[in-house]
């Protein structure tokens, strides 16, 4: 691999991370200034204006005098509702995935879109000149993608925009681009790394010695535990670093050298509430999160509830130096299952079952919640059963969860023909040639998608 040279630094780091690393009253001083600036642009926006008339903040601690915004206040606002600047100021448009309700607008000036990339630039992964950053994040409505991408410009990366699976993009095409092209950094959601190395698997590839160039990986969009992070890291011998954000809001936390997700606390203040009371948890508790954005213009967001749940350490003594709090991601109620009449966080098992072997606990796994237990389906090419026993009493033990260890052979969970699937692709055609009068009458599919098959041919 060719030397990679980085963009020109400060005291030995990215002049973008410099904030991160400053004493905390100063950021103090800096967050109340960004704070006010926020509120006054909020006004402007038809939600914002009436619920914040009169109101007057003096300290960071006063962010508790305002009111909360929820999910359900953003989507009925949306598309307009938040917005507090002129169309004209529009830069781009995003919208969440809507998987746990109607979805939620986010408008970006170009300076919100700029912030949005220097957001991802926190993480240690430390994108540079020299590498080909292969982004497997979906180029759609969501935002991953476009700012991963613009983050890599900016510190002069080349990008291999191959976005998700699609009849252009399967699993096999992307291996072959990841060999070939001698991708540096890969940007994936956590699953899709763990797809892929089990794709170049079936190609007769080792994900841990064949793409040698391979120097990072780069995750969001799911719940990264440090077991599933340090089994990533084995299946591909790079480490991984984990993004932590929303469409809404920006890119909140990114990993540090580490592998600590440190707040973006230059742009972000972040409260950790009670989930039924909404008032201020116990200093180092958990509970959810309630995030105001301080530098953004098109659809500043208050005390919004992501529907996170974390835990905040504001005295964290980092190796990487870095003062910005340390999140602890606990993940939203799609990383939460119940048993009875109780919540478990899916990390609270990953982290007790996926430190073992892979060849008993694979990388594939399956939660399966019963009347009177819980199964953890696992592929295991070599099972376990001591190894399991072991693993299902420390579970009653620590959690109180009947656990069963539940092995089934490689392929029981996932088929492995989707990962290897290669369908044709067809451009738009609107001409076909019949070779026999009495042929059907031609469609557009069957010129488009069928020609081959029906004795067509397409031009």
């Amino acid at each position: 691999m060719s030397e990679v040279k980085g963009p020109v630094t400060m005291n030995g780091r990215p002049p973008e991370t410099e904030r991160l690393y400053w004493p905390v009253e100063r950021m103090r001083a800096y967050q109340l200034d960004r704070l006010r600036e926020t509120i006054s642009q909020a006004t402007r926006s038809s939600f914002y204006g009436p619920r914040l008339k009169g109101l007057r903040v003096d300290s960071p601690e006063d962010l508790a005098r305002l009111p909360l915004t929820t999910k359900a206040d953003v989507r009925s606002a949306s598309p307009f509702g938040l917005l507090a600047v002129d169309r004209e100021q529009l830069f781009q448009y995003h919208e969440s995935f809507g998987t746990t309700g109607p979805p939620a607008s986010s408008w970006l000036t170009r300076d919100d879109f700029h912030n949005y990339a220097t957001q991802i630039n926190h993480s240690a992964v430390n994108l540079q000149r020299g590498d080909r950053v292969l982004v497997r994040f979906p180029y759609a409505i969501s935002v991953p993608a476009h700012i991963v991408t613009q983050a890599a410009h900016d510190r002069g990366a080349c990008v291999i925009p191959v976005g998700s699976r699609t009849t252009i993009s399967p699993y096999p095409r992307v291996i072959d681009l990841l060999r070939k092209l001698e991708v540096t950094v890969l940007a994936c959601l956590p699953t899709e790394a763990i797809w892929l190395a089990e794709t170049a698997r079936l190609k007769g590839l080792n994900s841990r010695t064949d793409f040698r160039s391979l120097r990072a990986i780069c995750t969001a969009g799911e719940l990264m535990s440090n077991a599933r992070r340090a089994r990533i890291s084995e299946l591909w011998h790079a480490p991984v670093y984990n993004l932590y954000g929303c469409t809404e809001a920006g890119n909140i936390a990114a990993d540090c050298e580490a592998g600590r997700l440190h707040l973006s606390w230059d742009h972000f203040l972040l409260e950790v509430l009670d989930p039924r009371t909404k008032q201020p948890a116990a200093s180092g508790g958990s509970g959810t999160a309630a995030l105001t954005t301080l530098t953004r213009q098109a659809m500043p967001l208050l005390r919004y509830l992501l529907g996170d749940y974390l835990r905040l350490h504001t005295l964290q003594d980092c190796p990487c130096g870095r003062t910005a709090p340390v999140v602890e991601h606990y993940g939203r109620d799609l990383n939460r299952f119940h048993f009875g009449e109780r919540p478990f966080f899916v990390r609270e098992l990953e982290e007790r079952l996926l430190c073992s072997p892979v060849r008993a606990v694979g990388n594939l796994w399956l939660i399966e919640v019963r009347p009177k237990e819980v199964r953890f389906r696992v592929e295991a090419e070599q099972p376990d059963m001591n190894l399991y026993r072991r693993l299902e009493a420390q579970v009653r033990e620590e959690l109180d969860l009947p656990l069963v260890v539940d092995p089934v052979r490689p392929g029981g969970l996932l088929d492995r023909t989707r990962l290897l699937a290669v369908e044709p692709v067809h451009k738009p055609c609107n001409v076909g040639y019949v070779r026999d009068d009495a042929a059907p009458s031609l469609t557009l599919d069957s010129i488009t998608a069928k020609g081959v098959e029906s004795g067509l041919t397409s031009e």
